[in-house]
């Protein structure tokens, strides 16, 4: 059963990444200054609802996969949990665009992002080390390698909400958002 629920969450990430890819090339804002979550908004707001109930299914499902399997620390798993309950936040409130007034939705949507990306790095760094030892020889270099990714771009979201550098905070935030998900697919298929 568990094997089964690894594979349905690596298969939901990889579909998620597929969402995002496309939400990229068919939205209609800059993949450098715009934050993905303004595809929530206007003509792609189906697509990006899509994406990101994908998303809340993947962190779910690992989360119980986790959970259920002893060989990694328990709050990896209630930390996936969390961040996939918070993620209906992120849908249900949404963003306001760059250089528009701040709304009360637009501050909740912020206030979930903000804490489903900090949980989702959270997840890694608890996960990380115990998976290096445990999953596939082929994972482990993978999993390392985008550990750093996702560490750096994070500290790299955080530095781009400073106004000068406002601009690329959409790259930025890409990078890290790919990091993500790739280390997140390749850990449920490793952990399979």
């Amino acid at each position: 059963m568990q094997v089964t629920i690894y594979a349905a969450a690596a298969l939901a990430y990889l579909a998620q990444l597929a969402l995002f890819l496309a939400l990229n090339i068919r939205g209609r804002y800059s993949l450098v200054s715009h934050a993905v979550s303004d595809y929530g908004i206007g003509p792609s707001r189906r697509l990006f609802t899509i994406y990101g109930l994908i998303g809340i299914i993947a962190a779910a499902a690992l989360g119980a996969a986790v959970l259920m399997d002893g060989r990694f620390p328990a709050r990896g798993g209630i930390y996936l949990l969390a961040m996939a309950a918070l993620r209906l936040g992120v849908l249900a409130f949404p963003t306001d665009l760059e250089g528009e007034r701040l709304t009360g939705a637009g501050k909740l949507h912020y206030l979930f992002a903000i804490a489903s990306f900090a949980l989702a790095y959270m997840t890694i760094d608890v996960l990380n080390p115990a998976a290096l030892s445990i999953v596939a020889d082929w994972a482990s270099p993978v999993l390392a390698g985008l550990y750093w990714i996702v560490a750096a771009s994070l500290a790299g979201v955080v530095i781009c909400l400073v106004p000068a550098l406002r601009r690329i905070f959409g790259l930025v935030e890409r990078v890290f958002l790919v990091s993500v998900l790739l280390w997140s697919a390749v850990f449920a298929l490793a952990a399979a």
